[in-house]
């Protein structure tokens, strides 16, 4: 309980470098937790529950939708092919192919095809709205939280103008990041306009154990056709279509072990000038029946108190940003939100506990081993 008592009060007499050094550590753990926040998304946009039935069937050495364009008869070709559940030619028009912070992505489907074929609950409008008005869409909860749209508004990108018909949420992640329209109003469109071709096709099977085979199949078709096509897993489509994100996650995840590296210095430093102002009172100590065990357990605990304190503060901030902005980060249409859970704010906190022990083993040590009347003699 004295512990509990004199960590606070012994931070209290510097409140200008105590406030500074909780000032560092909030900032480093905040930068480390939207870093780990963005590994959570990347991880929960592989988390849909037909990724593993479905395979994507795509322009041959193309990169990027603008650039991937197939005859939409090729879907009456790949429906025989066994194995084969179900097809959805899908247009895909998008803003930016390369990483961005405000990705737009349209995609045009014939209507009834999209509603059997997409497991989406629209919670809010009228699925039948949207069959009936070319010109209309269904929005991701996402991209609509986001833009701040709702039912009934006008959506407007370039030359692509929608009504919102209703709002969706879905099974897959990604695709609560889209815009949903009727295939041949987007491919109408002046920025796309390309009747009767698609960006790819969405191709659900019956067994996911037979998908290699079946894309093998399905580019064995038109491995002599003027649009070649590269069919892959779903999953492996994403992987690609992130990697630009996996690169800069990559990156980021130096500067989290640079956070932790500022995290260690900052508070050992704090720490050693603080044990240094109080030799002579910790010789008082030891001669109030203090042992060396409590005098280190002391000087760790204000290290302790400083980490815990600023990783808290800095993780609060984070969580709220990451909760309340829906932020995100796209490539190649596919949008990844940022994801926190209470298992990643746990294991934030740990990392500064455990930084906060290390940072004051050091002048705690030192501290506990210093003689008695070396102590008392000091300046």
């Amino acid at each position: 309980m004295r512990f509990a008592q004199m960590i606070p009060r012994n931070l209290a007499r510097r409140p200008m470098r105590t406030l500074l050094t909780l000032g560092g550590v909030a900032s480093a753990m905040l930068l480390l937790f939207l870093v780990e926040s963005l590994s959570g998304g990347l991880d929960r946009a592989f988390s849909g529950t037909q990724a593993a039935r479905t395979l994507i069937v795509y322009r041959q050495n193309r990169y990027c939708p603008q650039t991937s364009n197939l005859p939409e008869y090729y879907a009456e070709r790949i429906r025989k092919v066994p194995g084969v559940e179900s097809v959805l030619p899908v247009k895909v028009f998008l803003n930016n192919c390369r990483a961005s912070l405000d990705l737009v992505t349209f995609q045009g489907s014939p209507v009834d095809e999209l509603l059997r074929a997409r497991d989406l609950d629209v919670y809010s409008g009228d699925p039948e709205k949207f069959r009936a008005e070319r010109d209309s869409a269904l929005v991701g909860r996402a991209f609509a939280e986001r833009k701040n749209l709702s039912v009934g508004d006008k959506f407007r990108f370039g030359n692509i103008q929608v009504k919102v018909a209703g709002l969706f949420r879905s099974g897959e992640p990604v695709e609560e990041e889209v815009i949903l329209t009727h295939l041949e109003y987007l491919q109408r469109s002046g920025p796309v306009s390309r009747v009767g071709t698609v960006t790819q096709f969405e191709v659900k099977i019956d067994d996911a154990d037979q998908a290699r085979p079946i894309a093998e199949q399905i580019d064995a078709l038109f491995t002599s056709a003027e649009q070649p096509t590269d069919t892959r897993a779903k999953v492996l489509y994403l992987e690609s279509a992130t990697r630009d994100l996996r690169e800069i996650l990559r990156f980021a995840r130096l500067l989290g072990v640079a956070c932790v590296a500022v995290i260690l210095i900052l508070v050992g430093n704090t720490v050693v000038m603080s044990v240094q102002e109080r030799v002579r009172e910790f010789g008082v100590f030891r001669t109030f029946g203090f042992k060396e065990k409590h005098i280190a357990a002391l000087v760790i605990g204000e290290s302790l108190a400083l980490t815990v304190t600023g990783a808290i503060v800095g993780i609060a901030l984070a969580y709220v940003l990451v909760r309340t902005t829906d932020v995100s980060i796209g490539s190649e249409g596919v949008a990844v939100t940022f994801a926190s859970s209470p298992m990643m704010v746990a294991r934030g906190i740990a990392i500064a506990a455990v930084t906060g022990v290390i940072a004051g083993l050091f002048p705690a040590v030192r501290s506990a081993r210093a003689g008695i009347v070396e102590s008392l003699r000091s300046a």
